[in-house]
C-alpha cells in the first residue's frame, strides 16, 4: 500500500518547449547541462555553476535545463555544460568531464572562469551589448590635462 502511495506522490515533470511561440524569450539564455544522478555533488555542481553564470550575467535570464528535462538518461560519470545564446540558437559545449577522473573532482570545472568567457564569447556573437566591458576604458585622467 505504501508503494502506491509513493508512486502517486510523484509529480510527473513537465516538459517546457523553450523555443515554442508561447514561452519564448530572446532574453533567456539556456544552460543545459547533462550530469548522473551516482552522487548528489553532480547536481550541486550544476545549480552552483547555473548561479554563478546568473551573477556574472545579471541582465539575461538563464535557464538551467538538466539532462534535457529527464528526457534523457545521463551517461555514467557524466558532467557536461553547453550553453546557448536563448532556445532558438546553436547549442555550444563549453564544458565536459565524460572522460576526465577518477577522482570525482576531475569531472568538475576547477575554475568557472575560463568557462564564463566562453559564454561572453557566445553572448557577443549577437547580444554585444551584454559583454561587460571597462567602465574606464577610453577616459583620461585629469592630471593629463594639465
Amino acid at each position: 500500500m505504501a508503494t502506491k502511495k509513493k508512486k502517486q506522490s510523484k509529480k510527473k515533470q513537465r516538459e517546457i518547449d523553450w523555443a515554442a511561440e508561447a514561452v519564448f524569450d530572446k532574453n533567456r539564455s539556456m544552460l543545459y547541462i547533462e550530469h548522473t544522478h551516482e552522487c548528489p555533488i553532480y547536481q550541486t555542481k550544476a545549480e552552483e555553476f547555473a548561479a554563478y553564470v546568473a551573477e556574472q550575467v545579471p541582465n539575461r535570464i538563464i535557464q538551467l535545463v538538466r539532462n534535457g528535462n529527464g528526457k534523457i538518461h545521463p551517461r555514467e560519470g557524466a558532467f557536461e555544460i553547453h550553453f546557448s545564446q536563448n532556445a532558438r540558437t546553436s547549442v555550444h559545449q563549453i564544458w565536459s568531464g565524460l572522460n576526465k577522473g577518477p577522482p570525482r573532482r576531475d569531472k568538475f570545472p576547477p575554475d568557472y572562469e575560463p568557462l564564463m568567457q566562453e559564454i561572453k564569447q557566445i553572448l557577443k556573437k549577437f547580444y554585444p551589448d551584454i559583454v561587460d566591458k571597462d567602465p574606464l576604458a577610453g577616459m583620461e585622467d585629469d592630471d593629463d590635462m594639465n
